[in-house]
């Protein structure tokens, strides 16, 4: 019985030195307001070693990767100073509530032109930058934290038949408000 409460002394001890030793340098979190600025889509080929730029604008089918980058705007009246040592967090004043991608092209059979595509494709699980995010929306999550530069790595999970394509992407806010962007032809062989 001894040997218990040694034990349960010991366990006590451990967590009252734990809680005496919590680091007090560690730095403020700062919430600062921001609104999506720009929203960019960018194609990829995943066929080699890591993702390169698509030459001429052709990939192959099965290593295409599409590239929604995401930027914001601090609000006006939010002061931001990197030199003190404080942490930012960024915080979307309307969060992303969905992405949806849609092809202007058949993409197979089941996908006709002008088809909602999302559920082709898939947040790419390796990081390829250092300002890579997750799609949360794809797990019905809304985005409301993010980085000054956000990028987000879509993978197709389905191969489509060959041929040129243009993918539209729209953000829905919580707002109900939509951004919407059309990225560049591609040629998927």
């Amino acid at each position: 019985m001894k040997k218990h409460y040694s034990l349960l002394l010991l366990s006590l001890l451990f967590l009252v030195f734990t809680a005496m030793t919590c680091d007090d340098d560690l730095p403020e979190v700062v919430k600062v307001t921001c609104t999506i600025d720009d929203v960019t889509l960018h194609h990829w080929n995943n066929a080699g070693e890591s993702p390169k730029e698509p030459a001429e604008f052709k990939v192959p089918k099965e290593a295409y990767l599409l590239e929604i980058c995401v930027s914001i705007e601090i609000s006006e009246d939010e002061s931001v100073s990197f030199d003190d040592g404080r942490y930012f967090s960024y915080v979307l004043s309307d969060e992303i509530k969905k992405i949806s991608i849609f092809t202007d092209s058949a993409f197979n059979e089941n996908f006709p032109a002008g088809s909602e595509v999302t559920s082709c494709f898939y947040n790419y699980p390796k990081t390829i930058s250092d300002n890579q995010q997750s799609d949360y929306t794809a797990n019905g999550q809304a985005i409301s934290y993010v980085e000054q530069i956000n990028q987000m790595y879509k993978a197709l999970l389905t191969v489509p038949q060959p041929g040129e394509y243009r993918f539209r992407v729209v953000l829905t806010m919580e707002s109900g408000e939509t951004i919407e962007r059309v990225s560049e032809p591609i040629t998927l062989y």
